[in-house]
């Protein structure tokens, strides 16, 4: 018997959808195997003799839950995580060339990963301990927060012991959180079968079992998170032991986050598998360690308590002195934190960018393909910087509006006695705002512009396949798919003023100039960035509240949570290490039952059957066929993610399996793979005229579907 299996692809998908496409009278659904959502589903009756259609639904693990429109806030850790698996290796056919440059690398992410919960965190305490507990004291205050200018203000160390406990109540909440979603995806237990460790690195089995290593930066951050905190307390009342223990806990994290051990998955207890010149990336667990304490996750777990020891004390010993009132002006030591982990970024991406930059020489188009690396193989720091400007534009955002609330926001006192002071670094950022605002529109023009030339273009190739009056929409969507090829543009842009913004601003707080910010211009930044946050907000509760909308927004999910955590244990959690395990297993049973097994993958579920083609044993691999439809692949993968989606992976996947792939000109998404299995699909139809133009959906009720469908196993 021949099984059809469909794997959907983003922004979820009903059952119903995948199994009945374009029926307006669905059949029954059987459900097998479901849990929370997820799983395999059955119709019944089956709709076409001689086949068995099964559909893996997995779209609820990023978009069923209501708590999943919070995710928002967690994009830089997601971002930073992505950016890891962007960094390309210099591959031989038998070695990894400049492998202590690409560790030294990996190190760096997991470095930047930590300034980002820095940044976080720097966020919160800017608001409750510098403005809410410290320089509020110094001024008129109502509104929700009263309760905490009703303390005694001449006990300061009072009003800042109480005020810290809501930023560690967040750190506490987000340890608990990512505790839970460790449990119940990176915990999932290796599948029997060849555990071989040659080849690329998605045929490692163990790439989607991450428990070890996630719980390990977990510690690492939770601890460094709470030792921040303590410093930012231990500032105001400085007590010189418990400053040194904060520096030295937090010295001592740091340097573990950047050891190669703490994130590898292979655990450090057992011995390294031999000869592979790609081990190191893969993070592998040895089977039947699950839950297993090696010596350093015991040493992790153990700074992971000593960061929240010393936040206690820093919490309590300052109580025991005699109280007094807060200094006029900000939280002493505050700004130059803030400047340290300022600058300690903007080094962190540019030592990533110099070494990305060697790893790349010579990337390009592979084996003929149209599709070269994404921004020439620095996708990575683009992304890096994303993230990075994400996450403080949030904290800079969140900071203002919280000095509206209790007064006046400046940037000295001498500008207003009763104002609160925010850091000066947060001024020349907001110069940023303003920039980034006309570098959009500036490239909204450009796409617009690019996208009438494209169509124009389009017109004189369809000529003689569709009449004059369809000519007019076709070349309109046609042009519109193209759009997504000049995302390399975009993100150069992006990255380009990130740049010369940084470059700015370091120029400018490191010459000690007497230039002050233009405060119309930091104004109007400040405007735009509480409106983001404001909209921010709204997006994230109307995902709350409408399933459509948190489908919508759930798009980004589907593609970032499909990689590990590699790099920052706080980023939503990765679905695939819970989806390949179970297609992996399915596969294998139906192979077992004696099945040919089609593994039909769509958009997002293309990168997925991609993955569990590859981690087949070879003796399964004989009964497996794939057809992918409307696939990222090439067009999107093989750029941003050349190490893990290079030619020769693909390669792989031909060789593993007769594969055929289906695209459309009309995809904004879905591209050509390899001359030697695509197959173009015309859309819209002609004739009749007024045929739907498709473009990424419903490939399914294509009769080129059919076809291919019949034709990978027809002997």
């Amino acid at each position: 018997m021949k099984v059809e299996l469909r794997i959907h692809g983003v922004a979820g998908a009903s059952p119903g959808s995948v199994l009945y496409p374009g029926s307006a009278k669905p059949g029954k659904l059987l459900e097998d195997g479901v849990r929370d959502g997820v799983g395999f589903y059955r119709p019944d009756p089956q709709p076409t003799p001689g086949w068995l259609r099964q559909a893996y639904v997995w779209g609820g693990l990023t978009s069923g839950a209501k708590t999943r429109a919070l995710w928002l806030l967690l994009l830089p850790f997601a971002l930073a995580n992505i950016a890891f698996f962007m960094t390309p290796h210099r591959l031989d056919p038998t070695r990894e060339r400049y492998k202590p440059l690409r560790k030294t690398i990996d190190a760096l992410h997991r470095l930047f990963s930590l300034s980002l919960t820095t940044t976080a965190l720097l966020g919160f305490t800017t608001i409750y301990l510098d403005i809410l507990a410290w320089q509020s004291s110094h001024t008129p205050f109502g509104g929700p927060l009263a309760w905490l200018a009703t303390l005694n203000s001449h006990d300061i160390a009072l009003r800042l012991s109480l005020a810290s406990l809501l930023p560690a109540l967040a750190l506490a909440l987000i340890w608990l959180l990512s505790s839970r979603t460790w449990k119940s995806t990176d915990q999932v237990p290796v599948p029997e079968g060849d555990l071989r460790h040659g080849g690329p690195l998605l045929a490692r089995r163990r790439m989607w079992n991450g428990g070890p290593p996630v719980g390990r930066l977990r510690s690492l951050h939770v601890g460094f998170g709470f030792t921040l905190i303590a410093a930012t307390l231990t500032l105001a009342e400085p007590v010189a032991w418990l400053l040194t223990a904060e520096a030295v806990i937090g010295a001592i994290i740091v340097l573990t986050v950047a050891f190669p051990q703490a994130a590898t998955r292979l655990d450090p207890a057992e011995e390294s598998p031999s000869g592979d010149a790609r081990d190191a990336a893969e993070r592998e667990r040895p089977k039947g360690r699950v839950g297993g304490r090696s010596p350093l996750t015991l040493f992790c777990t153990a700074l992971r308590w000593a960061g929240l020891l010393v936040y206690v004390a820093a919490l309590i010993v300052p109580l025991g002195g005699p109280g007094k009132q807060a200094a006029p002006g900000p939280l002493p030591g505050f700004d130059p934190m803030v400047q340290i982990v300022f600058w300690a970024q903007i080094g962190l991406i540019a030592m990533v960018a110099v070494g990305v930059a060697v790893l790349a020489r010579g990337g390009g188009a592979q084996g003929g393909q149209r599709y070269g690396r994404a921004l020439w193989g620095l996708a990575g720091p683009a992304t890096m910087l994303m993230a990075w400007a994400y996450a403080a534009a949030v904290a800079i955002g969140a900071a203002f509006i919280a000095a509206e609330l209790v007064g006046a926001p400046a940037f000295s006192r001498f500008e207003v006695p009763t104002a609160i002071v925010l850091p000066e670094s947060f001024a020349w950022a907001l110069y940023a705002v303003p920039l980034a605002v006309l570098m959009l529109v500036g490239l909204a023009i450009w796409l617009w512009v690019t996208y009438r030339r494209t169509a124009n273009t389009v017109n004189d190739v369809i000529v003689g396949h569709y009449p004059e009056k369809e000519r007019g929409r076709v070349s309109n969507a046609w042009a519109a798919a193209a759009l997504t090829d000049r995302a390399q543009v975009v993100f150069a842009t992006i990255a380009l003023t990130a740049i010369g913004t940084l470059a700015v601003v370091g120029v400018i707080l490191t010459g000690r100039m007497d230039t002050k910010p233009w405060t119309p211009l930091v104004v109007t930044g400040a405007i735009i960035l509480i409106v983001f946050l404001v909209a921010l907000m709204v997006v994230g509760w109307q995902a709350y509240r409408h399933p459509g909308l948190r489908r919508t927004v759930g798009v980004l999910w589907d593609i970032s949570t499909f990689w590990p955590r590699s790099t920052h244990p706080f980023a939503p959690p990765c679905y695939s290490e819970r989806v390949v395990p179970e297609l992996l297993t399915r596969v294998n049973r139906l192979i077992a039952d004696g099945h040919t097994v089609v593994i039909s993958g769509h958009s997002q579920g293309s990168v997925i059957a991609a993955a569990v083609v590859l981690q087949l044993d070879p003796a399964d691999r004989q009964a497996t066929r794939l057809l992918t439809h409307g696939s990222p692949l090439r067009r999107l993968y093989s750029r941003f993610f050349p190490t893990y989606f290079d030619t020769a992976t693909l390669k792989a996947v031909q060789t593993a399996a007769p594969w055929q792939n289906l695209y459309r000109n009309s995809d904004p998404i879905g591209g050509p793979v390899d001359d030697a299995i695509d197959r173009s699909v015309w859309d819209p139809i002609s004739p009749p005229p007024d045929s739907p133009i498709r473009g990424h959906i419903d490939y399914y009720v294509d009769a080129d579907y059919r076809t291919a469908l019949n034709s990978l196993t027809t002997p």
